[in-house]
């Protein structure tokens, strides 16, 4: 059986902790939903799926943001990496 990604999950919760708590509050707001999804999911392309869906449902860029979370460096804690 493979294995099940959960990328996304991880940057997520990285970035989280790289940022200022007013930051935080302004990205849980904005992101709700794909956070709910996140916590829900079972993997990376399960997030990815309900990402969309939540998104052709709802006329948001939750999908967007799960692709910008797998671009994510944990090495440096930006999304535009130069490290």
């Amino acid at each position: 059986m493979a294995r099940q990604r959960n990328k996304i999950q991880y940057c997520y919760e990285d970035y989280i902790k790289s940022i200022s708590e007013h930051e935080k509050v302004e990205y849980q707001e904005k992101f709700g939903p794909l956070i709910d999804i996140i916590s829900q999911a079972d993997g990376d392309k399960a997030i990815m799926a309900l990402a969309k869906t939540y998104d052709a449902e709802n006329g948001t860029e939750m999908f967007a943001e799960a692709v910008h979370l797998t671009v994510y460096c944990i090495a440096c804690s930006k999304f535009d990496c130069d490290c």
